[in-house]
């Protein structure tokens, strides 16, 4: 055999072992990274879900679907900010939370106002409109009452309850990398103290790590309530991007 097909031979063998050692222990090397929870956003994902009664997990698994952090995001369908807000609903959460003045546009200048409206409205589908459901209230925030309804009878709109399963997935992820991170002491310095690499790899499940990474940017919204459209990235963009 050539010398330059036993090189590549190798280098092909080495290349496929590095995959899988990535793949298996991508938990334990990359989850801060993958599902970032960023400092300047801690305090106030904490103290928006306590204010209006959602889980901070919930919280952070909704943001992190909806724009993965980013202040400026703006969708197709014109959804704006962290929680992606489309106009009109933007303005009828501000006059309930009497924000004045305001201008849909000011979601994106101002991370926090996103984070608090977010949870308000988040909170308000969770336990007034549906009773608890989060499955119904995701469906809701993603694509309208309409696509309740639908979902009820048997019929949901494309997408919307892959997004809620999605959102509901990310925050169980969040809360095994992070815990219950509201409760600790150190809370600004969370971002730089994440979890002992070994108790990741035990309680994390690898395949939901990997698929929740992957595919919850490519759920489509059939909205006019919430949220930004979706696109899938490369591998190495959803890992160095945050």
């Amino acid at each position: 055999m050539r010398a330059w097909v036993k090189v590549l031979a190798w280098t092909g063998v080495s290349l496929l072992g590095l995959g899988v050692l990535v793949l298996v222990i991508g938990p334990a090397l990359f989850a801060s990274v993958a599902y970032p929870l960023p400092q300047e956003y801690q305090q106030t994902v904490c103290d928006e879900a306590k204010n209006f009664s959602v889980e901070p997990k919930l919280l952070a698994g909704l943001i992190f679907t909806e724009s993965r952090w980013n202040p400026t995001a703006q969708s197709g369908a014109g959804a704006q900010g962290l929680t992606q807000f489309v106009s009109g609903t933007a303005v009828s959460v501000a006059k309930h939370l009497e924000v004045s003045p305001f201008q849909p546009s000011d979601l994106k200048k101002d991370p926090k106002m996103a984070i608090r409206f977010g949870a308000y409205y988040l909170g308000d589908l969770v336990n007034r409109r549906y009773g608890g459901n989060k499955i119904k209230a995701l469906i809701a925030y993603n694509g309208g009452g309409g696509a309740v309804i639908g979902y009820e009878q048997g019929y949901p709109f494309k997408g919307t309850l892959a997004y809620a399963n999605k959102v509901i997935a990310v925050g169980d992820m969040y809360e095994k990398i992070y815990g219950d991170w509201c409760s600790r002491e150190d809370l600004p310095d969370l971002s730089a103290k994440s979890q002992n690499s070994t108790d990741l790899l035990k309680t994390i499940n690898i395949a939901d790590f990997w698929k929740n990474l992957f595919f919850n940017r490519d759920i489509p919204t059939n909205d006019s309530q919430s949220s930004g459209s979706v696109n899938v990235d490369s591998f190495w963009k959803n890992l160095l991007s945050n």
